[in-house]
This record gives C-alpha cells, structure tokens and sequence, in this order.
C-alpha cells in the first residue's frame, strides 16, 4: 500500500489546523448547493401533470436520461467530496491513520468510479436520443422506446464491469505530496484482481465516451443549420441559432471534464511527482459539467419561462418539442 499513513504514529497524533486546503473543499458546496436546488426545480416542474401537455413539454426518454444524470451526479459530487477534498484538509487524517485498510474506504472509491462512469455514459444516451429526434420526428418514439430498453440495463452493468476487479480491494487512506501540506490524505484501494488499474480504464472509457458525445453533437449542429437553411421562418431560424448556442456551451461543459481527467491520468502514469499539483483543480473541472448541464436547461429551455408567445409552425414545433440541456 504505497503512501500509506496507516499505522504510523506521526499520522496517529496529527492536529487538524485550517488551511487553504478547507478553503478548497468548501468553495464546491457553495456552488453545488444552489445547483442541486435548480436540479430539483426541474425535477419538481416535470412531475406535475399539467408539464405534459403544455406546448414545450419535455420528451419523455429525454427526461428520464436527464433525471438519472441529475442523481448520478449529485452522487458523484458526494462520494468524490468524502473521498478526496474532505481528506485533503487535514480533518480525518489521524482517525484515518489509526484504523487498518478496510472495506468500508475500497466501498467509497468504487461507488465513485461507478458514479463517474455513469456520467461519462449519460451524456452520449442523451445526444443519441436527441439525434433520433432530429433525424426521425416520426419514428422516433418507436426508435427511441428501443433504445432506452437496450441501453438503460448496460448503463448500470457497464459502470460495474469497469469497476469490479475492485471486489477483493482494500480502501486506505494515502498521504499527498507537494504543494499539499502534511495531513493532506486521500482514499485510494489496494489489491484489485488481476492487477488491473483503474487510471487505465478510466482514460478508455473517458476517450470513447467522449469521441461518441462529441459526434453525435456535431451531427446535431449540422441537422440544426440544415433545418435554419431550408426554413425561410425567421423565428425557426432563430430558435435553431438558441439550441445551436445551448449545445456549443454544453459541448465546452462535457469536454472540460476529459481534458482535465486525461492530463490528470496522463501526468499520473507518467511523472507522479507533479500530480498532486494538477490534484488542486482537479475537483472543479470535474463539477464543470455538473453545474453548466443543469443551469443551462433551466435559464434555456422554454418551459421554464412564464411568459411565452407560442406560434404554431411545424418547423419550431419539432424545435420547440425537442427541446433539451443539449439544445
């Protein structure tokens, strides 16, 4: 257990005192907290029944997929706080050290990972829906209704299969190098099957999830500009021009997370003495997504306006009708 403080009597009689590593970890609660309330909000909004038959009702899939990457993240925010930014300040460092390797660590580290899977995984769901909608308006409840029964089950098996050599793991608590002070810890796992590593499946599943989100998007941008082109409507123009706008921020927001996970691996596997510097900022590039996905759809989409002129066209009907954080 490499950079275990365990045991060690130095870790044992350590005094917490206020550094700017407590500033770090409180800073994500601050914006968390309100993003968790606007995540309600919404969640709230599309549970009363009058939401499905307004004009800019919410598609069903797209709300389920949107529902369940609101609680994964919310999840992840947690299981990540309890894992690496509490530690880091220094408050459980001597509880940490007095304990052996456990179950209990190794349990909060994989839920984690399996939290972070289950978003990297959600964004792409929710453009291969969108996609269909834009590509098929007809057919797309059919199409879509099987997509959701195929992939929903692998969106919980996939996080798993990518997480269980975890099972016969031991949790521990590992100190940080500089620029964290001494008492900065962070909980890590020991003893996975195989020997497997989780940096590497990480970095594949972050690169493929991210290559399919992305081209999806793009697919999305040219189906808008396509549909603005051949429609001489200047409100179906202008509404495109909104989701195309909406989608471009959301493409910055998903992005933000891999660039920052990927140099974060890459600088681990490679020269681990500068990771811990990179570690600092790791937590908000990571809440980048968290926080923009659900912000966006609340001040963007047209059901959360009170007052909204309604025009009846065919062309801003499917705009209108496929509304989401993507567009």
């Amino acid at each position: 257990m490499e950079e275990s403080i365990h045991g060690l009597q130095e870790y044992i009689e350590f005094q917490y005192t206020f550094t700017f590593s407590t500033v770090l970890a409180v800073i994500p609660i601050l914006y968390m907290t309100p993003t968790i309330v606007v995540m309600f909000k919404i969640f709230m909004s599309c549970r009363s029944p009058s939401h499905w038959n307004h004009a800019h009702s919410m598609n069903h899939n797209i709300y389920i997929i949107i529902m369940l990457y609101f609680l994964f993240n919310t999840l992840f925010f947690l299981s990540d706080f309890i894992r690496f930014s509490l530690p880091t300040t220094g408050i459980l460092t001597s509880w940490c050290a007095s304990i052996q390797p456990n179950h209990f660590f190794k349990i909060i580290f994989f839920l984690t990972f399996y939290f972070n899977y289950c978003i990297l995984i959600l964004p792409f769901l929710l453009c291969l829906i969108r996609l269909v909608i834009l590509f098929y308006p007809k057919d797309h409840p059919m199409i879509c209704h099987k997509i959701m029964t195929f992939s929903i089950p692998f969106l919980f098996l996939i996080p798993f299969c990518c997480t269980a050599f975890m099972i016969p793991a031991l949790g521990y608590c590992r100190q940080m190098g500089p620029p964290l002070h001494f008492g900065a810890t962070y909980l890590y796992y020991s003893g996975g099957w195989f020997g497997w590593r989780n940096s590497y499946i990480h970095l594949v599943m972050s690169i493929v999830t991210c290559s399919l989100t992305v081209l999806c998007s793009v697919l999305m941008v040219w189906k808008l500009r396509q549909s603005a082109f051949n429609n001489s409507s200047a409100r179906t123009k202008q509404q495109s021009q909104r989701a195309e706008t909406s989608l471009s921020i959301t493409m910055i927001s998903f992005v933000i997370p891999f660039i920052n996970n990927t140099i974060l691996t890459a600088v681990y596997l490679t020269i681990p003495s500068w990771v811990y510097y990179l570690m600092i900022f790791r937590p908000f590039g990571n809440d980048c997504e968290t926080i923009m996905m659900p912000w966006i759809l609340y001040l963007t989409h047209p059901m959360f306006r009170k007052k909204t002129t309604v025009r009846q066209s065919s062309a801003v009907s499917t705009i209108r009708a496929t509304s989401s954080p993507i567009l």
